[in-house]
């Protein structure tokens, strides 16, 4: 996980765990899918069930899992667009947010900094 990414995640989990103590949401955790290691961890890894694609953040609501796939938020150009370049989301963790959205109790999405990923939640708890 790069930096940027890493820190707006950390946001996310201190806004889930205020939600958490108030009850509004059931549980959240980090899913540590990502990261360098070496073959032989990576080969036990993927024997316990590590899929590749798997989102970063799993939240369990009252009625509903959500799954966030964390992203760094993009940059401000001076024409006031964004820009999402250097941003890229791999092909499997697109496979794994489509099959999660064939559940009916599931949704997924990739969110863009923590603002995204709390106006997401924030979304389904309102739903």
């Amino acid at each position: 996980m790069k930096k940027i990414e890493h820190h707006e995640q950390i946001k996310l989990v201190n806004y889930l765990s205020i939600l958490e103590r108030q009850g509004k949401i059931i549980t959240f955790f980090a899913i540590p899918n990502g990261g360098s290691r070496n073959s032989i961890e990576a080969k036990n890894l993927k024997r316990e069930g590590v899929k590749a694609g798997v989102s970063d953040m799993q939240v369990i609501l009252k009625d509903k899992v959500l799954f966030i796939e964390m992203k760094r938020p993009p940059k401000r150009l001076k024409n006031g667009k964004l820009s999402y370049s250097g941003i890229s989301v791999s092909d499997k963790q697109k496979e794994f947010i489509e099959c999660v959205r064939g559940s009916k109790v599931c949704e997924a999405r990739v969110c863009y900094g923590f603002d995204e990923a709390r106006e997401f939640v924030d979304g389904e708890l309102e739903n």
